[in-house]
């Protein structure tokens, strides 16, 4: 509710107020300027030089950006010249003392300390070994798929270096940012863009960014319930109104979840109710399963690099009944596979 809300946002004007001594007014260096670092940089923009200053932040989260704005940012930026679009559109917004575009990538390794790499994963190799780092410089990589010991080869001598996986809606300071090693400097940026979420090995890193790549399906839920509201007669402008609302405010509930937390909200559900109705129906169908059955086969993916088809929930489930699959003839035809073990005799 509206007490929780406020009460968030006290705890994230102290957690600014408690480490702006170290990073007020840090210029930071972005190295490709896609739409995440565009969307950190935005965020970062956004933020209060002094949380003992501000005024009581809002409720309201729509009044969020004008509460922000208000205070003052703390940060500046040298940001690399190869998307001139998406660089001229952070000067605009922001204007020139605040986000500088630089000759080249060099030129902002050459300005900066904290340096946030955010080109595309094919393209890291060929940037980065170009580069000429420093043993001062931090590296904060959101390059997604480059792993911690390919990022210290291609970044040394730099000192100090992480990897993290920001949302866009970090523009909006509403972003939850899992980062791996334990980093206190990119805890505090991310933790200035909504939240940080650290943890120790890369094994851990790896499952965690598993959860980002499951919002297509919630976003394909949200499409098939405002499909089924205008179905049955509801106007398109407030069937997406309330679908996009109520998914936001169900979801607010898990919002600073525990360990208990949603084992607890699901149990809250009446028995015989119409929620746990739901559970019910989705369980015995398979719902659930299936859905761990695509984590994992995203997880495999996220590591191999490669999708596997037999990890698909569809396969794994006639894996279990015993089924025949069905696989590939040469001449492309469907054909049966038994699932059954090869005859020794």
């Amino acid at each position: 509710g509206i007490f929780a809300r406020l009460a968030r946002r006290v705890v994230t004007a102290a957690r600014c107020s408690e480490s702006l001594a170290m990073l007020a007014m840090t210029t930071i260096g972005v190295v490709g300027v896609g739409t995440i670092a565009s969307s950190c940089v935005r965020g970062l923009c956004g933020v209060p030089r002094a949380a003992e200053t501000a005024p009581t932040p809002p409720h309201n989260d729509d009044l969020d950006a004008a509460w922000a704005s208000s205070i003052g940012p703390p940060f500046r930026f040298v940001v690399s010249p190869r998307n001139a679009a998406k660089a001229a559109a952070l000067v605009g917004e922001f204007g020139a003392e605040r986000v500088e575009i630089a000759a080249s990538n060099q030129a902002v390794l050459d300005a900066t300390d904290i340096v946030l790499v955010a080109v595309l994963r094919p393209q890291a190799p060929s940037v980065l070994s170009a580069l000429a780092f420093r043993p001062e410089h931090h590296v904060v990589s959101l390059v997604a798929g480059l792993d911690l010991a390919t990022l210290a080869e291609l970044t040394a001598p730099a000192a100090k270096r992480c990897v993290a996986i920001p949302l866009p809606v970090v523009a909006k300071r509403r972003g939850v940012t899992v980062v791996t090693p334990r980093d206190a400097v990119a805890v505090q940026l991310f933790d200035y863009l909504g939240r940080a979420v650290a943890v120790d090995s890369e094994a851990e890193f790896r499952r965690l960014q598993t959860m980002t790549m499951i919002a297509g399906d919630l976003y394909e839920r949200q499409r098939t319930a405002f499909a089924w509201l205008t179905r049955h007669g509801v106007p398109d402008a407030a069937a997406a109104a309330y679908v996009g609302g109520v998914f936001h405010s169900i979801t607010d509930d898990a919002r600073d979840a525990s360990p208990q937390t949603f084992a607890d909200l699901v149990a809250s559900q009446t028995p015989g109710g119409m929620n746990e109705m739901v559970i019910r129906e989705q369980r015995e169908d398979g719902a659930y399963a299936s859905l761990e059955c695509s984590l994992d086969s995203l997880h495999a993916r996220l590591l191999s690099g490669k999708e596997d088809a037999s990890l698909a929930p569809k396969a794994q489930r006639l894996l279990r009944e015993g089924t025949p699959r069905p696989s590939s003839s040469p001449d492309g035809e469907a054909t049966a596979t038994s699932t059954a073990p090869p005859d020794d005799n």
